[in-house]
């Protein structure tokens, strides 16, 4: 992204909250790993577990792995962009744990 913008350009990122790292941990329907995994997985598509069964089964499988909340900030911070804001929101099915994140910097 960081190449994208133009200078003085603002980046917004919003993405799955890391502790759903933990919420798999706790079971909640994705294979279990440590927060700290560098792992690659299978899995399903990001939103594929809010949809009817039978749409589900028609959808590929996604690789994909998660990051904690250090990998995320530093790797806006060593891209070159300034790091403005670090938001955290509440998840859609519990508005007591984190479920999303949005990251503000410029260029």
């Amino acid at each position: 992204m960081y190449s994208l913008l133009k200078a003085g350009g603002k980046m917004i990122c919003s993405d799955f909250h890391p502790f759903t790292k933990i919420n798999d941990i706790l079971n909640f329907e994705q294979p279990s790993m440590s927060y700290f995994s560098t792992d690659i997985f299978e899995g399903e598509m990001a939103h594929a577990r809010f949809l009817e069964k039978d749409i589900r089964e028609q959808m590929p499988k996604c690789s994909y792995r998660k990051y904690t909340v250090s990998e995320i900030i530093n790797a806006v911070i060593n891209s070159g962009f300034t790091l403005k804001k670090f938001d955290e929101h509440p998840a859609w099915t519990n508005e007591k744990i984190p479920g999303e994140f949005t990251v503000t910097a410029v260029k």
